[in-house]
């Protein structure tokens, strides 16, 4: 199992006030984990925790500049880039609405940058939000 460790950038990954839950999934507003602009090809969410229960990324999304790019093409957006200046929004549909009260959701995301052969830095950060 990965070990995950705290960095600068872990307290400001999941931005609550622009999250929510809805009936439908999760929309949480994520910042860039990098001190550069970086090309979408080389960022993956690769684990969601609601309440400390993995949430599968099935189906899931990231929306930039009005286009939503399914996890799966994520490597093929080389053209793509994600600005230190701007918000993205991981969108993950859910098989249940979320109860209506306060979840701890927790965000893992994996940044390869392209200049830096062999490193893989990785960002764990958490949120509370209430169903909406």
């Amino acid at each position: 199992m990965a070990r995950f460790f705290k960095n600068n950038f872990s307290d400001v990954l999941v931005t609550p006030q622009a999250s929510r839950l809805t009936a439908q999934g999760l929309e949480l507003d994520i910042r860039l984990p990098w001190y550069r602009s970086l090309p979408l090809s080389v960022v993956m969410p690769s684990e969601l925790l609601v309440d400390g229960q993995h949430v599968p990324l099935d189906g899931a999304a990231i929306e930039h500049e009005g286009q939503r790019y399914p996890l799966t093409e994520l490597p093929q957006q080389v053209d793509a880039w994600w600005f230190v200046q701007d918000s993205a929004r991981l969108i993950v549909p859910l098989a249940a609405p979320p109860a209506a009260v306060a979840h701890e959701v927790t965000l893992t995301l994996h940044l390869f940058p392209p200049y830096i052969p062999m490193l893989t830095w990785v960002t764990r950060g958490s949120a509370v939000l209430s169903a909406a």
